[in-house]
Protein backbone atom coordinates (compact mmCIF):
# COMPACT_ATOMS: atom_id res chain seq x y z
CA UNK A 1 0.00 0.00 0.00
CA UNK A 2 1.37 3.59 -1.08
CA UNK A 3 0.69 6.44 1.00
CA UNK A 4 0.79 9.90 -1.16
CA UNK A 5 0.62 13.36 0.68
CA UNK A 6 -1.49 15.91 -1.54
CA UNK A 7 -0.52 19.62 -0.51
CA UNK A 8 -1.44 22.69 -2.40
CA UNK A 9 -1.11 26.77 -2.59
CA UNK A 10 1.57 27.20 0.05
CA UNK A 11 1.41 30.90 -1.18
CA UNK A 12 4.58 32.35 0.68
CA UNK A 13 4.53 35.35 1.31
CA UNK A 14 0.63 35.22 2.54
CA UNK A 15 1.59 32.11 4.50
CA UNK A 16 -0.06 31.42 8.45
CA UNK A 17 3.61 30.55 10.20
CA UNK A 18 1.43 28.62 13.11
CA UNK A 19 0.50 26.31 10.77
CA UNK A 20 3.83 25.73 9.61
CA UNK A 21 4.95 23.33 12.26
CA UNK A 22 1.80 21.94 12.87
CA UNK A 23 1.47 20.63 8.72
CA UNK A 24 4.83 18.99 9.11
CA UNK A 25 4.06 17.60 12.41
CA UNK A 26 0.98 15.65 10.52
CA UNK A 27 3.20 14.70 7.52
CA UNK A 28 5.40 13.07 9.92
CA UNK A 29 2.70 11.06 11.50
CA UNK A 30 1.20 10.26 8.41
CA UNK A 31 5.16 9.45 6.85
CA UNK A 32 4.19 9.12 2.88
CA UNK A 33 5.91 7.53 0.36
CA UNK A 34 5.80 11.16 -1.69
CA UNK A 35 4.80 14.31 -0.97
CA UNK A 36 3.45 16.05 -3.56
CA UNK A 37 2.52 20.42 -4.10
CA UNK A 38 0.14 20.98 -6.89
CA UNK A 39 1.81 24.55 -7.66
CA UNK A 40 1.77 28.30 -6.15
CA UNK A 41 4.31 28.01 -3.97
CA UNK A 42 4.68 31.79 -4.08
CA UNK A 43 2.22 34.52 -3.73
CA UNK A 44 3.94 37.09 -6.19
CA UNK A 45 6.97 34.99 -7.62
CA UNK A 46 9.19 37.07 -5.40
CA UNK A 47 12.82 36.11 -4.79
CA UNK A 48 12.15 36.08 -0.93
CA UNK A 49 8.86 33.96 -1.07
CA UNK A 50 10.54 31.55 -2.97
CA UNK A 51 13.54 31.57 -0.65
CA UNK A 52 10.72 31.18 2.25
CA UNK A 53 8.97 28.42 0.24
CA UNK A 54 11.75 26.22 -0.96
CA UNK A 55 13.87 26.60 2.79
CA UNK A 56 10.02 25.00 3.77
CA UNK A 57 10.17 22.27 0.91
CA UNK A 58 13.58 21.24 1.53
CA UNK A 59 13.23 20.69 5.51
CA UNK A 60 10.37 18.32 4.62
CA UNK A 61 12.46 14.87 4.79
CA UNK A 62 10.19 13.27 2.54
CA UNK A 63 10.51 12.56 -1.46
CA UNK A 64 8.60 14.88 -3.56
CA UNK A 65 7.21 15.98 -6.71
CA UNK A 66 6.44 20.22 -6.93
CA UNK A 67 5.20 22.26 -9.80
CA UNK A 68 4.45 25.06 -10.37
CA UNK A 69 1.10 27.60 -10.86
CA UNK A 70 -0.16 31.04 -11.91
CA UNK A 71 1.13 32.87 -8.97
CA UNK A 72 4.70 31.55 -9.41
CA UNK A 73 4.78 33.46 -12.68
CA UNK A 74 5.92 37.10 -12.32
CA UNK A 75 2.73 39.55 -12.11
CA UNK A 76 4.40 42.87 -12.59
CA UNK A 77 7.24 42.43 -14.02
CA UNK A 78 5.69 41.70 -17.79
CA UNK A 79 9.48 41.89 -19.26
CA UNK A 80 10.08 38.47 -16.83
CA UNK A 81 6.70 37.77 -17.55
CA UNK A 82 6.44 37.37 -21.17
CA UNK A 83 10.21 37.09 -22.08
CA UNK A 84 11.13 34.12 -19.52
CA UNK A 85 8.39 33.39 -17.12
CA UNK A 86 10.12 30.63 -15.19
CA UNK A 87 13.32 32.26 -15.01
CA UNK A 88 13.05 32.95 -11.16
CA UNK A 89 11.03 29.29 -10.96
CA UNK A 90 14.70 27.81 -12.00
CA UNK A 91 17.21 30.29 -10.38
CA UNK A 92 15.53 29.59 -6.69
CA UNK A 93 13.98 26.55 -6.89
CA UNK A 94 16.38 24.21 -9.65
CA UNK A 95 12.87 22.16 -9.44
CA UNK A 96 11.57 20.75 -12.98
CA UNK A 97 8.64 22.33 -14.74
CA UNK A 98 7.29 18.83 -15.26
CA UNK A 99 8.69 16.29 -13.36
CA UNK A 100 7.79 12.33 -13.84
CA UNK A 101 8.49 9.96 -10.89
CA UNK A 102 8.03 5.95 -10.96
CA UNK A 103 8.63 4.30 -7.78
CA UNK A 104 7.34 0.61 -6.69
CA UNK A 105 3.14 0.99 -7.20
CA UNK A 106 2.35 4.45 -8.23
CA UNK A 107 3.89 6.82 -11.32
CA UNK A 108 3.40 10.26 -10.51
CA UNK A 109 3.24 13.11 -13.73
CA UNK A 110 4.03 16.52 -13.19
CA UNK A 111 2.00 19.11 -15.75
CA UNK A 112 2.48 22.50 -16.37
CA UNK A 113 -1.06 24.26 -16.77
CA UNK A 114 0.43 27.88 -15.88
CA UNK A 115 0.72 30.44 -19.28
CA UNK A 116 1.99 33.31 -19.49
CA UNK A 117 -1.12 34.64 -21.02
CA UNK A 118 -3.95 34.10 -22.70
CA UNK A 119 -6.68 34.90 -24.91
CA UNK A 120 -8.49 36.71 -21.76
CA UNK A 121 -6.95 39.32 -19.58
CA UNK A 122 -7.25 36.51 -16.94
CA UNK A 123 -3.92 35.12 -16.78
CA UNK A 124 -4.96 32.96 -13.75
CA UNK A 125 -6.20 30.71 -15.86
CA UNK A 126 -4.50 27.33 -16.81
CA UNK A 127 -4.05 25.05 -19.87
CA UNK A 128 -2.73 21.40 -20.96
CA UNK A 129 -2.09 21.50 -24.56
CA UNK A 130 -1.71 18.19 -26.78
CA UNK A 131 2.02 17.89 -26.75
CA UNK A 132 1.75 17.37 -22.87
CA UNK A 133 -0.98 14.57 -22.81
CA UNK A 134 0.97 12.40 -25.55
CA UNK A 135 3.59 13.37 -22.94
CA UNK A 136 1.65 11.95 -20.10
CA UNK A 137 0.80 8.51 -22.48
CA UNK A 138 3.94 8.51 -23.73
CA UNK A 139 5.87 8.01 -20.08
CA UNK A 140 2.40 5.60 -19.14
CA UNK A 141 3.22 2.98 -21.90
CA UNK A 142 6.23 2.35 -20.20
CA UNK A 143 4.79 2.01 -16.75
CA UNK A 144 3.72 -0.68 -14.89
CA UNK A 145 -0.03 -1.66 -15.13
CA UNK A 146 -0.47 -1.88 -11.09
CA UNK A 147 1.00 1.12 -10.73
CA UNK A 148 -1.33 3.84 -9.45
CA UNK A 149 -1.15 6.48 -12.20
CA UNK A 150 -1.49 10.02 -11.07
CA UNK A 151 -0.74 12.99 -12.79
CA UNK A 152 -0.18 16.55 -11.31
CA UNK A 153 -2.09 19.74 -12.98
CA UNK A 154 -2.51 23.10 -10.81
CA UNK A 155 -6.09 24.02 -12.29
CA UNK A 156 -9.37 21.97 -12.46
CA UNK A 157 -10.59 19.77 -14.49
CA UNK A 158 -13.60 19.75 -12.52
CA UNK A 159 -14.91 22.51 -9.99
CA UNK A 160 -18.18 22.63 -7.69
CA UNK A 161 -21.41 25.21 -8.77
CA UNK A 162 -20.20 27.52 -6.27
CA UNK A 163 -16.98 27.71 -8.35
CA UNK A 164 -18.39 27.88 -12.10
CA UNK A 165 -16.55 31.43 -12.64
CA UNK A 166 -13.44 29.92 -12.29
CA UNK A 167 -13.75 28.12 -14.98
CA UNK A 168 -11.72 24.59 -15.77
CA UNK A 169 -8.44 24.25 -17.27
CA UNK A 170 -8.25 25.19 -20.79
CA UNK A 171 -8.29 22.37 -23.78
CA UNK A 172 -9.77 20.10 -20.61
CA UNK A 173 -12.13 17.95 -22.59
CA UNK A 174 -9.48 16.52 -24.80
CA UNK A 175 -7.16 16.07 -22.19
CA UNK A 176 -9.72 13.97 -20.01
CA UNK A 177 -10.41 11.99 -23.28
CA UNK A 178 -6.68 11.14 -23.77
CA UNK A 179 -5.88 10.60 -20.20
CA UNK A 180 -8.73 8.11 -20.16
CA UNK A 181 -7.35 6.12 -22.80
CA UNK A 182 -3.81 6.14 -21.12
CA UNK A 183 -5.12 4.62 -18.05
CA UNK A 184 -4.78 7.77 -15.94
CA UNK A 185 -6.24 7.16 -12.64
CA UNK A 186 -6.23 10.26 -10.53
CA UNK A 187 -5.58 14.20 -11.30
CA UNK A 188 -4.36 16.04 -8.38
CA UNK A 189 -4.73 20.13 -8.27
CA UNK A 190 -5.33 22.68 -6.43
CA UNK A 191 -5.83 26.25 -7.44
CA UNK A 192 -9.24 27.45 -5.91
CA UNK A 193 -8.07 26.46 -2.63
CA UNK A 194 -11.01 24.24 -1.63
CA UNK A 195 -11.00 20.58 -1.28
CA UNK A 196 -13.07 18.28 -2.81
CA UNK A 197 -12.90 14.98 -5.03
CA UNK A 198 -15.14 14.10 -8.37
CA UNK A 199 -15.30 11.15 -10.75
CA UNK A 200 -15.19 12.00 -14.09
CA UNK A 201 -15.69 9.36 -16.98
CA UNK A 202 -14.18 7.18 -15.00
CA UNK A 203 -10.87 9.28 -13.86
CA UNK A 204 -10.75 10.74 -9.81
CA UNK A 205 -10.10 14.28 -9.72
CA UNK A 206 -8.77 15.28 -6.57
CA UNK A 207 -7.98 18.89 -5.26
CA UNK A 208 -6.49 20.06 -2.35
CA UNK A 209 -7.19 23.16 -0.31
CA UNK A 210 -4.51 25.93 0.66
CA UNK A 211 -2.33 24.24 3.47
CA UNK A 212 -1.22 27.13 4.85
CA UNK A 213 -1.69 30.60 3.32
CA UNK A 214 -4.47 33.08 4.43
CA UNK A 215 -6.08 33.25 0.84
CA UNK A 216 -9.68 31.49 1.61
CA UNK A 217 -13.20 32.08 1.33
CA UNK A 218 -16.05 32.20 4.60
CA UNK A 219 -16.73 28.37 3.48
CA UNK A 220 -13.32 27.03 3.19
CA UNK A 221 -10.40 26.02 5.46
CA UNK A 222 -6.59 25.19 5.47
CA UNK A 223 -6.88 21.52 4.63
CA UNK A 224 -4.68 19.01 2.56
CA UNK A 225 -5.19 15.08 1.05
CA UNK A 226 -3.62 11.57 2.06
CA UNK A 227 -4.10 9.39 -0.93
CA UNK A 228 -3.55 5.38 0.54
CA UNK A 229 -3.73 2.41 -1.06
CA UNK A 230 -3.10 0.57 -4.49
CA UNK A 231 -4.57 0.73 -8.42
CA UNK A 232 -7.03 -1.98 -7.13
CA UNK A 233 -8.71 0.63 -4.15
CA UNK A 234 -7.76 3.22 -2.30
CA UNK A 235 -9.11 6.11 0.24
CA UNK A 236 -8.56 9.98 0.15
CA UNK A 237 -8.42 11.70 3.38
CA UNK A 238 -9.15 15.49 3.61
CA UNK A 239 -7.42 16.99 6.82
CA UNK A 240 -8.63 20.07 7.70
CA UNK A 241 -7.17 23.00 9.95
CA UNK A 242 -9.49 22.81 13.24
CA UNK A 243 -7.97 25.56 15.12
CA UNK A 244 -4.92 24.12 16.48
CA UNK A 245 -3.88 21.74 14.45
CA UNK A 246 -4.80 19.42 11.55
CA UNK A 247 -7.48 16.90 11.99
CA UNK A 248 -9.42 14.22 9.55
CA UNK A 249 -12.14 15.77 8.30
CA UNK A 250 -13.48 13.57 5.21
CA UNK A 251 -12.61 10.09 4.39
CA UNK A 252 -13.79 8.14 0.92
CA UNK A 253 -13.17 5.18 -0.62
CA UNK A 254 -12.55 4.22 -4.52
CA UNK A 255 -12.24 1.16 -6.06
CA UNK A 256 -11.35 0.42 -10.07
CA UNK A 257 -13.88 -1.78 -11.80
CA UNK A 258 -13.68 -2.66 -15.87
CA UNK A 259 -11.02 0.44 -15.89
CA UNK A 260 -13.02 2.97 -14.27
CA UNK A 261 -13.25 4.57 -10.77
CA UNK A 262 -16.18 3.87 -8.71
CA UNK A 263 -16.89 5.07 -5.30
CA UNK A 264 -17.65 2.20 -2.02
CA UNK A 265 -18.90 2.29 1.42
CA UNK A 266 -16.17 1.91 3.88
CA UNK A 267 -17.47 -1.70 4.66
CA UNK A 268 -16.42 -2.58 1.07
CA UNK A 269 -13.29 -1.53 0.68
CA UNK A 270 -10.11 -2.93 1.86
CA UNK A 271 -7.13 -0.43 0.88
CA UNK A 272 -6.61 1.23 3.98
Amino acid sequence: MITIAHISDLHFGREQAEMIGELIKSLAKINPHRVIVSGDITQRARKSEFISACNFLNSLPWPKLIISGNHDVPAFNLFDRFINPWRKWQRYTGYELEPVRKELGYIAIGVNTARRSGALFDWSRGRINEDQTDTIAKHLRTADPDSLRLVVAHHPFWLPEKYKNRRVVGGRDKALSAMKQSGVDIILGGHVHSAYTKIMDGIIICHAGSAISDRLDMDSSNSFEVIQGNRRAFSITTHAWQGKGFATAKKRFFKRSSGAWQETPAQHNNSA
